[in-house]
């Protein structure tokens, strides 16, 4: 009788199996979005939108045709054709990762084939009879690639390196976002003269018209600036008492408020991603802060923080509908991922850093900003994740008087050791998170969430709060539940992987809007 296989040669059997089987995935897929993109082409005819969503598919399939050469190469030099273990885990890895937008594929290439839509030409006509079932179609596709692009943040280096090869070297052709993340890790990762430069270049040397017109205004943080032909939203960061412009401690603070601008001048725009681009910044004397000037992305009346909308619209008589509540919880936690992807780190995160604009042309009857309307603002030194940070709240820099509810109750109990805390780490934004995305569920505001709190007992805030996360499933469902918990039970010494932030958080939260929005739009069918 022969010799029955050892552990290690049934593990490499079932690893070159499954390898085999997720290459087929690949292929599945690839052909798949093929024919998805003759279907687009044949609408691009018809429809701007088609023919940007085809470019931007285009690209995503290109990305996954990459991936699948990459593997099938690593597989190619092995003698078996299997590829290693630690290739076929990363590949095993990135499947999974990616099985979300490769279901969609297949979903949406089904729906076309039910509906004919890929056995006859689509003419002129054809298009208007169709046009509802085709736009809907069109705004549920560019919704997942925009997830998919997200996703691609978080995949391992060695893959995020081969994936500008689906652009051919032309940067244009990257997603806006993946193309504002590169920017943002080259930025972190600049020589210092390269850094230094870039600050310079973003400071307005001529400020004194400007910072006229803010004194003027007095608060600028309610009503956008208009200046000349452009209208400019102001995040602002006071000066600590005791630094005095001149010194060594002022220029510090200055250099620093330099990087944090050029930072977030790195963004684009076009990338749907809750962070504003910041233009330029300055030193506004008269309130002793550095202000960054930011342009709204459609012409805005006003501004109001996230505590304030629910503080105005509290439950349970709320005007916001869960399904949008909870798209804007996604929302910001996608803004959080795309940071920590970059490698930067918010660590200011309240619910008054998160800010809803308020457009000058709002439907009839509406007085409040848009839920959807939301940017995640209010940063500290938005730094690498190696950087010391100095945030008051913390370690108390800045001597004035501020409620705990203001920033403290928001911090991970350990960034509360006042000037003995430990270096600022993601899992620390993660846990900020979660506060306000338990601020979010409850659409309460979180004194009144958190009754029992004892303000000189730091210590105990963490457990306050997540006493009151049982009582969530009821207003938000369980899984909602679930990854706040997982959010306010992470341990100071956790360090959170990108691709534990997808599966705990991410994912779940886009499950939830899907499962919510597809039940709203069969509320409206009926």
């Amino acid at each position: 009788m022969g010799k029955s296989p050892t552990t290690d040669s049934r593990l490499k059997i079932k690893t070159g199996l499954k390898g085999i089987y997720i290459m087929e995935v690949f292929t599945t897929v690839i052909t798949a979005g093929g024919l998805i993109l003759r279907f687009l082409d044949a609408c691009s005819a018809y429809s701007d939108e088609a023919k940007s969503l085809k470019t931007r598919f285009d690209w995503d399939i290109r990305v996954l045709q990459v991936l699948s050469d990459y593997f099938a190469q690593r597989g190619a030099v092995k003698a078996n054709q299997q590829l290693a273990p630690e290739d076929a885990a990363l590949l095993e890895q990135t499947a999974i990762y990616l099985d979300g937008f490769v279901g969609k594929v297949q979903k949406t290439l089904w729906k076309i084939e039910r509906k004919g839509w890929l056995h006859d030409s689509i003419r002129h006509a054809a298009w208007i009879a169709r046009r509802s079932d085709l736009k809907d179609m069109e705004k549920e596709m560019f919704e997942w690639t925009r997830r998919f692009d997200v996703r691609l943040l978080g995949l391992p280096t060695e893959l995020r390196n081969i994936i500008p090869a689906a652009s051919a070297g032309d940067e244009a052709r990257l997603p806006a976002v993946v193309r504002s993340n590169n920017r943002l890790k080259e930025f972190l990762y600049l020589a210092s003269n390269a850094k230094q430069t870039r600050v310079r270049d973003m400071l307005l040397e001529d400020s004194v018209e400007l910072a006229s017109l803010v004194t003027r205004r007095g608060d600028v943080s309610l009503q956008p600036l208009q200046y000349g032909t452009e209208q400019i939203i102001f995040a602002s960061r006071r000066v600590p008492l005791g630094r005095i412009p001149g010194t060594p401690n002022f220029q510090s603070m200055a250099y620093e408020m330099g990087e944090l601008a050029a930072a977030l001048n790195c963004l684009d725009p076009a990338a749907d991603i809750r962070l504003l681009k910041v233009e330029f910044y300055f030193y506004h004397a008269d309130s002793n802060q550095f202000l960054f000037a930011q342009n709204p992305p459609y012409p805005t009346m006003s501004m109001m923080t996230l505590e304030e909308m629910i503080s105005g619209d509290p439950f349970p008589e709320v005007d916001s509908p869960l399904d949008d509540r909870l798209k804007l919880a996604h929302k910001i936690a996608e803004a959080v991922f795309f940071l920590h992807t970059a490698g930067f780190l918010h660590k200011n995160i309240t619910s008054s850093s998160v800010v809803a604009l308020r457009r000058s042309t709002l439907p009839h009857g509406e007085v409040m900003p848009g839920i959807d309307d939301t940017y995640l603002m209010g940063f500290d030194l938005i730094r690498g994740s190696e950087a010391l940070t100095t945030k008051e709240g913390a370690i108390k820099e800045n001597k004035e008087v501020r409620s705990v509810w203001d920033f403290d109750v928001f911090q991970h109990p350990e960034r509360l050791q006042g000037k003995s805390s430990p270096r600022y780490i993601r899992t620390y934004d993660i846990y900020s998170l979660g506060v306000v995305l338990l601020e979010v569920g409850f659409w309460e505001p979180l004194r009144k969430i958190a009754r029992d709190i004892t303000y000189d007992d730091p210590s105990g805030w963490a457990n306050e709060l997540s006493e009151t996360v049982p009582l969530l499933g009821a207003r938000t469902g369980e899984r909602y539940q679930d990854l706040v918990a997982w959010c306010l039970n992470l341990k100071g010494d956790h360090i959170v992987t990108d691709a534990e932030f997808l599966q705990e958080v991410l994912d779940p939260l886009e499950e939830i809007v899907n499962a919510l929005s597809h039940e709203s739009r069969l509320d409206a069918r009926k």
